[in-house]
């Protein structure tokens, strides 16, 4: 069988779970399944090793990235726009000052700001951090973090 996706619906999908400012509760059907709670603002974290898909990375540290925040910075109350071809982008920008030498910094991931917080999603960056050192700026601007479920 082919793949099988609706990509008016996934792009209901993405746009109800990362455009959201509150907090609210997808609970499953009849059919079974557990209950699971969306709660923004979502956070992204800098990893200084990748994780996959079923496993979470290695987050950055402030003792192998000085001024890396732990636990990551907030992208805002909306982290992204609404859908369009099973994409979003982040609306917000993030940084970070560094006050030392930075490990390399391979991949993001994307965590919700539950009381224990929820990876939601991660991957490579196209190119690694690298080389930052007292007194740079790590920044994600706005529009540069995508999301793509166009091939669901």
């Amino acid at each position: 069988m082919a793949n099988m996706t609706d990509q008016a619906f996934v792009n209901k999908l993405l746009t109800a779970w990362f455009t959201s400012s509150t907090t609210f509760t997808v609970t499953p059907g009849t059919g079974g399944g557990s209950a699971f709670v969306i709660t923004p603002p979502h956070h992204l974290r800098l990893m200084t090793t990748q994780g996959s898909n079923t496993a979470n990375g290695t987050e950055a540290t402030a003792g192998n990235c000085p001024g890396y925040t732990a636990l990551g910075a907030s992208l805002g109350t909306t982290f992204c726009a609404a859908a369009s071809a099973g994409q979003q982008t982040n609306a917000n920008s993030v940084s970070w000052n560094a006050t030392g030498t930075w490990s390399s910094i391979p991949s993001i991931e994307i965590w919700d700001n539950a009381g224990t917080p929820v990876r939601e999603l991660q991957g490579a960056l196209t190119s690694s951090i690298t080389g930052v050192v007292n007194g740079d700026t790590v920044q994600f601007a706005a529009g540069s973090v995508t999301l793509n479920a166009g091939s669901w």
